[in-house]
């Protein structure tokens, strides 16, 4: 273990500071570290990368809660066969950054065809990071429950194109009020009619900020929506794009369901133009403001110009 505590740039070294335990985690049964093969067992501890685990679910059964323990998914592909029952309040889960790591693509991937979320988020106080997410058809790949206060989801990268396409195919779905919720740095790419990269229903005081949403091909009707009781979100400083020459969004940010006063605040937020509507559905006047929010469009022989947009009811 002194070598993995002493190298520079190594294992060790990339893992969140912390007061708790580290549980390693590798993507399948034979794995490598340091240029020498290991057997990943459940029957390990799985507090060095010597002897990992093999399955997540078991870290999250031998972590404690609140005492900063942090479960690290060691680079490659974590199929899944069940959910990932994130229920023990103060945990972080992560891959290896290496810095800021790659939000289009990070090292560690958890993907699984299941008939549920991917991962399930019922505790206070969770971390996840540096993920790369692929979920299955008609499902969301996270979802969090009205315990999730304080969860923050950053430097992650969902995967909604592998899914077959379906309107309830999710990347982030909030299903209770937690608060104080923030997702950062993150990447959602879709391809045509899925749901919404990001749900966030019934949401206190939360953030979304630095994200990318990026859909490849035909028209997803929402990225982000926002829903009846939602209170106090802002959305900072996104870029929302359509690529391709049939690709289309038909709302950026959808409010059909808003009814909060003062609900929600865009903030410093990037449509392009095939963005039909980037603010789009909010009945009551006062439940959304925007502010320095910018809608591009496409030129041919003249230089791009942007417009301030507007929030259409």
């Amino acid at each position: 273990m002194t070598a993995y505590l002493t190298k520079w740039g190594g294992l060790w070294g990339a893992v969140p500071q912390t007061g708790g335990r580290i549980f390693w985690v590798a993507p399948t049964a034979s794995y490598t570290v340091d240029g020498r093969s290991y057997s990943a067992s459940d029957d390990n501890d799985g507090l060095s990368p010597e002897r990992a685990l093999v399955t997540i679910n078991r870290a999250w059964n031998l972590v404690t809660a609140n005492v900063g323990d942090v479960v690290v998914l060691l680079p490659g592909t974590h199929s899944q066969t069940a959910s990932i029952t994130a229920d023990i309040a103060g945990v972080t889960m992560t891959g290896l950054p290496g810095g800021a790591g790659n939000i289009l693509r990070q090292k560690t991937t958890i993907d699984g065809t299941l008939a549920d979320e991917l991962i399930n988020v019922t505790a206070s106080n969770i971390e996840l990071g540096y993920l790369h997410v692929i979920g299955s058809s008609a499902v969301a790949a996270i979802n969090f429950s009205a315990d999730a206060d304080n969860l923050h989801i950053h430097h992650c990268s969902f995967d909604m194109v592998t899914p077959a396409t379906s309107t309830s195919t999710i990347g982030i779905d909030a299903i209770g009020a937690a608060s104080n919720v923030l997702i950062n740095d993150c990447y959602f790419e879709t391809d045509g009619p899925q749901g919404p990269s990001i749900d966030m229903t019934a949401t206190l005081e939360s953030l979304v900020e630095n994200c990318v949403f990026l859909n490849t091909v035909s028209t997803i009707a929402d990225q982000v929506t926002i829903g009846a009781a939602t209170r106090g979100l802002i959305v900072k400083k996104c870029d929302f794009s359509a690529t391709g020459t049939t690709s289309t969004v038909t709302d950026g940010i959808d409010g059909t369901a808003s009814a909060q006063p003062r609900g929600v605040y865009v903030i410093d937020c990037r449509f392009s133009g095939t963005i039909l509507n980037p603010v789009n559905g909010f009945t009551t006047a006062t439940s959304c403001a925007v502010v320095e929010s910018y809608q591009g469009t496409y030129g041919v022989t003249t230089l791009v110009s942007s417009a301030l947009i507007t929030i259409v009811d």
